[in-house]
Parts: C-alpha cells; structure tokens; sequence
C-alpha cells in the first residue's frame, strides 16, 4: 500500500549535491505533491530547478533566505536532501542566523549542525521530514541482493562489522567501517566512505565494508546512501564484500548497482544492526580538540581498534586503525591540507570586512597510554600541521 501524502500541501527541499534531491522532488511529484527548491550554490545537478515549481540558490550557511523563500511560496513541509561538502564546516559563510545558532553549539559535526538547522526549521513553522520521504522503494529490507552468496565467515564478519561501525558511528567519527575477521582494518573519517575505500582497500585478503546509521540516529538528515559510485570505488579497491544496515539505507540506481555487483562478484546485502548488550552513551560535551582526541582514542582502545586520534575544531578528522598511527597522520594531512588555504582565506575576508573571526585552528592528536610516538611518527605530525600531544 502506497504511503498517502496528501497532507502536504507544498513540498521545500534543500538541496545539496547528487541525485538524491532529485530521486526525493520527482518521488513527490509522483505523490501530486507540490515541490519547491532552495539549492546550494556550486553543489545542484543541472537539472533540479526545471522539475520544480519554483526555485532559488543560497550560498551554504544561510538560513534566513531560504526560510524566508519558503514561506513566501506556501511551503508546508521540508526535507534536507543531498550531500554537503565535509569542507563546508571550515569554509561556509553563515548568515547571522546561523552564526547565533553554530555560537550555541559545544560540538560542530553533521548530526549537532543539521540537528539545530532541523529545530530553526521547525520554529519557523514547518514541519521537517525524514529524508527517507517519497523514497520508500529505495530502503532495501533484510536479505541477499546482489553477488555471491555469503559465506558463513563472511556472514560473521559482518556481524562484528556492524556492531564496531555502530560504536563509531555513535561516536559521531563516520558510518562506515571496513573489515576482516575480527580486525577493523579502516574507520571513515572526515572525508567519508568513498575515501575510507581507497584508504582500506587494495588488500591481499576479501575485506567487508559495513555501513550505519548511529543509535537514534534522526533520520531527517545524513541518512547512509550506497550508489554506483560507492560501488565503482568498491571494484577499484578490491572490496568483493559490502553489508550494510537494512530499512534504514538508501540505495539509489538500484537495478544498475545490483548489475554492477553481480558483473564484479561483489556481495551486496542488508542485514539488521546487532545490539551490544548495553548502548554506549553519546560522548556529550568535550570542552577542547586535545580532550576531545583522548577521549576518542580511549574509546577506540575499548574497541580494540586504535589507540590514537585527530580532531579539528570539534571534528574527527581521523582516528588510528590496524595500518597504525602513520597512516592516520597522513590520511589527515592530506585532508587538512587541501583546506588550509581556503580556510586561510575565509578567515582574512572576514577579517577584512570586519566581522569577528577566530584564525584556523590546527588540528590535534592524541593517545592512550599504548600510543608511543616514535620520532618518525613525530616528523609526519609537524609535516601534517599536526599538533601531537600523547
């Protein structure tokens, strides 16, 4: 029985990059429901303000404006929909608004910032909606899709993948994990699951990507996605095994990424998260990177993953895994480095146009009592702009 949208009178989608905001606009046109779109500047598909009845583009980080464009087009309901650049917590220009709000935030990642954009959302008279709205048929149920059978041991490295991917997800570091065995052999940090392929693929051995949402994880926003491109990245890094949370994933290009799976050999299933016997709880506020660091990497040795990790700015840049804490330095680096300009910038116009701005902070690491830095891996931390406190 098809879900009955009839209660929503006007659609407004926020859209980010891909073809998520697109699947969602032409999902609801489907439903009769009326859609209208405030784009973010840079990241749209072309095509997105032709299947829309009106349309506007915000640079990332305003609120007001496309508030304001909602409710003078009658919007009832919103969703967030599309992928914003990991990079947009160091480069947005935030309107007054959203500087007032992020001011109020102890931690700035994606489940703290889209939370309080959802609550805005919400004071300004609309009614926010889970992102898995209008794409019903995209949210595969438990069971083998698409490749090989599992293997008994490949079902049991799933298990274990999904229950450590579910405590790094609720340690707000990432949704992804990949593994073999019992080992965690790569953690999705800042940059997401594309490049936690690249970095934990290539290996001599079958390894599993697993893929979560973090417990009570608000599903207006940030839901977990697999697409052709996660699967192209899965072929180049010689994952043959993916897994990943049932009813609570979107899959998009279904019957093109199951082709893809079968062609390649890749294993390709939904399976439901086990629950550890006792939730761990948020980690809440940390008052500063180096803290915030220790306290990750405390959490990481409990896991038997690591013993070290990297935080900027309230955000887990990387943490340490079984390829060890040098590999973790540069991992960081190379995702910091790319920044350093732009968020160099970003803080001299501010400057220059007279607002308050504090200059970019370096990014931090630091370890538990079994972290050791030796003076190679010192080396790599000053090189990486790192600043290493063990």
């Amino acid at each position: 029985m098809d879900p009955d949208y009839s209660h929503i009178r006007t659609l407004g989608v926020i859209a980010g990059a891909g073809e998520f905001s697109r699947r969602v606009i032409e999902g609801a046109r489907r439903a009769g429901v009326r859609v209208v779109a405030a784009g973010m500047r840079g990241a749209v598909e072309k095509d997105i303000p032709g299947l829309c009845a009106a349309y506007a583009c915000f640079r990332v980080g305003s609120l007001e404006g496309p508030a304001d464009f909602f409710e003078q087009e009658g919007v009832t309901h919103v969703m967030l929909t599309g992928q914003i650049k990991p990079a947009s917590l160091y480069t947005m220009w935030p309107d007054a608004t959203a500087r007032r709000l992020l001011a109020t935030l102890d931690r700035r990642n994606a489940h703290t910032i889209f939370g309080t954009i959802c609550d805005f959302i919400h004071s300004r008279g609309f009614t926010v909606l889970p992102s898995t709205t209008f794409m019903e048929e995209c949210l595969p149920g438990e069971g083998h899709l698409a490749g090989p059978l599992p293997t008994p041991q490949q079902m049991e490295e799933a298990r274990f993948g999904l229950s450590q991917a579910r405590e790094i997800a609720r340690l707000d570091i990432g949704q992804s994990i990949i593994v073999h065995g019992q080992t965690v052999v790569c953690v999705e940090g800042f940059k997401g699951t594309n490049e936690c392929l690249h970095a934990g693929g290539h290996r001599p051995y079958s390894v599993t990507l697993c893929k979560v949402t973090k417990p009570g994880h608000d599903m207006r926003f940030d839901v977990p996605c697999i697409g052709l491109g996660t699967i192209r990245n899965a072929i180049k890094a010689n994952v043959r095994h993916i897994v990943f949370e049932a009813g609570r994933t979107i899959l998009f290009q279904r019957e093109e990424v199951l082709q893809l799976c079968e062609q390649h050999g890749i294993t390709l299933h939904a399976m439901q998260v086990p629950l550890p016997p006792q939730e761990g709880e948020d980690p809440g506020h940390i008052p500063t990177d180096a803290e915030h660091a220790a306290a990750m990497a405390a959490e990481l040795e409990k896991l038997g993953i690591g013993h070290c990790a990297v935080v900027c700015d309230g955000v887990v840049i990387n943490v340490d895994d079984a390829d060890g804490p040098l590999k973790c330095i540069r991992r960081a680096g190379a995702y910091m480095n790319r920044l350093r300009f732009a968020r160099l910038a970003n803080w001299l116009c501010r400057i220059l146009l007279g607002r308050s701005s504090k200059p970019p902070v370096p990014m931090v690491m630091c370890g538990t009592a079994a972290f050791h830095p030796t003076p190679e891996i010192r080396r790599a931390a000053r090189k990486a702009g790192i600043i290493l406190q063990a």
